[in-house]
């Protein structure tokens, strides 16, 4: 028998000083089975770092067709496309054909610097895509906001990312690689 998804809620209370961009969200975010929690919320801060009132949750993880995340218009083309994690030259190359943009948000510090060392003349030559890279003191720490059904504000200024629930608040650093 498999294992299904785990289903979370979050109702998200996002203020972006940097594009003025102001709304309340409210998701159902299904974890993959072999989706861990830290990448799951890397994925809801990806989210609020890019969010569009079109901006979507996809299958991600679980279908090698869709992104983590995506914008499309209304007649269905693909506006935003955006990938977790280490994505190899070839899905980043899939990517560009099918959307106007690209981003990709890297979490692991060691790891995304050699993938992005590894990755940089692609990356570059490539100028519908961008990296960014999230930057949280530990994986622990990002746990901490995660539960089944969440309450979260978030105030994004400049490359600060500020998330509180009613008990405790974080700062997340997000940088543009590329």
């Amino acid at each position: 028998m498999a294992i299904g998804a785990t289903i979370y809620k979050a109702n998200l209370n996002l203020s972006n000083l940097n594009s003025h961009h102001y709304a309340d969200y409210n998701l159902t975010i299904a974890k993959h089975p072999s989706e861990n929690e830290t990448r799951l919320m890397c994925r809801l801060i990806a989210f609020l770092h890019a969010a569009h009132e079109d901006l979507e949750l996809t299958k991600g993880i679980s279908s090698v067709d869709e992104p983590d995340l995506w914008q499309r218009d209304l007649t269905g083309n693909i506006v935003h496309w955006i990938e977790l994690g280490r994505p190899d030259e070839k899905r980043i190359r899939q990517a560009s054909g099918k959307a106007q943009q690209v981003s990709i948000y890297t979490y692991h510090d060691n790891k995304a610097d050699i993938w992005l060392d590894k990755n940089r003349a692609a990356l570059t030559a490539n100028k519908k895509v961008k990296v960014f890279h999230i930057n949280v003191q530990s994986d622990d720490a990002i746990e901490q906001l995660l539960f089944k059904t969440m309450n979260l504000g978030c105030i994004i200024e400049e490359d600060q990312m500020h998330l509180s629930d009613e008990k405790q608040h974080m700062s997340v650093q997000i940088t543009q690689s590329l």
